[in-house]
């Protein structure tokens, strides 16, 4: 699963980043709220940590109040270092998964997140799995085009992976859309995703190595 950290103290950025990628998360590291909101917009993480104070809390409010206007789908977790009994009268709270007060385990966090991805489709972590087990995997994919949003969006009833894409199928330009997309979600070079069959077909093989 892939997470935006937005925090202006690096140490606690750093072990973040350190301890969620060995549970198999994507980590994207911010240090400010304008850098947050601009790899929310470039690479639509699922979830988001946010601190409060970053580095004034009326610039964390301000970057929860946008993350959710770009993407009402992303779920945001606020870590602060003061009351989180305050932070609950406040609007923003309705917009958040949980408020978690800074210096408390970093296991719970893990955690959530992790159980969080856990309820993506098992299809789709096998997948996953798969390629880091064999480091390569082969794949049906059917494309959705002209969407609205481009991401991988579950798994069609006859098992291929489902994939909505922004781009038109015109001169290549959806194929290379897939191509990144495939890319980012299983955190893999360009390079090393191969499309086998399919080229002007909505439904296309798909290899992808480690």
């Amino acid at each position: 699963m892939k997470i935006l950290l937005a925090d202006d103290d690096q140490d606690q950025l750093d072990l973040r980043c350190l301890l969620l990628a060995k549970h198999g998360h994507q980590t994207i590291a911010v240090a400010t709220a304008a850098a947050a909101l601009e790899k929310a917009k470039r690479d639509r993480p699922h979830c988001a940590v946010v601190d409060l104070n970053i580095p004034t809390e009326a610039l964390g409010l301000a970057l929860i109040r946008d993350l959710k206007h770009f993407d009402p789908d992303i779920r945001i977790f606020v870590l602060t270092g003061g009351d989180p009994k305050r932070f609950n009268t406040l609007a923003e709270r309705s917009l958040v998964e949980e408020i978690i007060v800074k210096g408390s385990s970093t296991a719970y966090l893990v955690k959530k997140l992790t159980d969080i991805a856990a309820q993506e489709d098992p299809i789709l972590v096998g997948l996953r799995m798969q390629l880091a087990k064999d480091r390569v995997v082969t794949f049906d994919v059917k494309a959705v085009p002209r969407a609205a949003r481009s991401e991988v969006a579950g798994i069609t009833t006859d098992g291929a992976m489902k994939v909505r894409i922004a781009a038109v199928p015109d001169k290549g330009k959806a194929n290379e859309e897939l191509r990144d997309i495939l890319a980012d979600w299983f955190a893999v070079p360009k390079s090393n995703v191969e499309l086998l069959r399919g080229e002007t077909s909505q439904r296309k093989v798909w290899r992808v190595r480690k």
